[in-house]
C-alpha cells in the first residue's frame, strides 16, 4: 500500500474500484468464501469506519479484489464481458471523479449517498448480490 500524507498525517492509501465505493456501504458478511469477506470487512473497517481514510478510485482489481476467487494474478477473469468495468465507469461519471484520484473516506460516502434510487438502480444492474446489498435495498425500497 502507498502512503499518503496530508496535514503532515501519515494514512494508508487503499485502492477502491468504484463500483465497490457502493458494495462496501450494503455489505453484511456474505461474500465468495470466508478469506474475501474477511478482507472485505477489513477494507471497510480501515475506510467506510474511518473517515479520514484515504481512497485511490480506480478501475480494476483493488483492495477488496486481493482475496476474491476470480483474482487471477491482479486480473478479473469475471471481466471477460467487460460489465464489472463499464459499472466501475459509470459509478466515475455519476460521482464526478476521474479513475486513479484520491479522495478522502468521507467525502466518497456523502457522495454514494447522495444517489437517487433510479440512479443507483441502473447503476447495480444486475449485480448478483443485489438481494443482499443494504446500500441496494434502502435506496430501492
Amino acid at each position: 500500500m502507498v502512503k499518503n500524507v496530508k496535514n503532515g498525517v501519515g494514512s494508508e492509501l487503499i485502492r477502491i474500484r468504484a463500483h465497490h465505493l457502493l458494495c462496501m456501504q450494503g455489505f453484511q458478511g456474505f461474500g465468495y468464501n470466508k478469506k474475501f469477506t474477511e478482507n472485505m470487512a477489513q477494507v471497510i473497517e480501515k475506510t467506510i469506519k474511518n473517515p479520514s481514510s484515504f481512497i485511490q478510485v480506480t478501475i480494476g482489481t483493488d483492495s477488496i479484489c486481493k482475496m476474491c476467487p476470480h483474482n487471477s494474478q491482479g486480473i478479473c477473469d469475471r471481466e471477460s464481458s467487460n460489465n464489472i468495468r463499464i459499472m466501475d465507469s459509470a459509478v466515475l461519471e455519476k460521482l464526478e471523479i476521474k479513475q486513479g484520484s484520491v479522495h478522502s473516506s468521507a467525502s466518497l460516502i456523502s457522495k454514494t449517498m447522495k444517489l437517487n434510487d433510479q440512479t443507483v438502480k441502473r447503476l447495480c444492474g444486475s449485480c448478483s448480490w443485489r438481494d443482499k446489498c443494504l446500500y441496494f435495498q434502502e435506496k430501492i425500497l
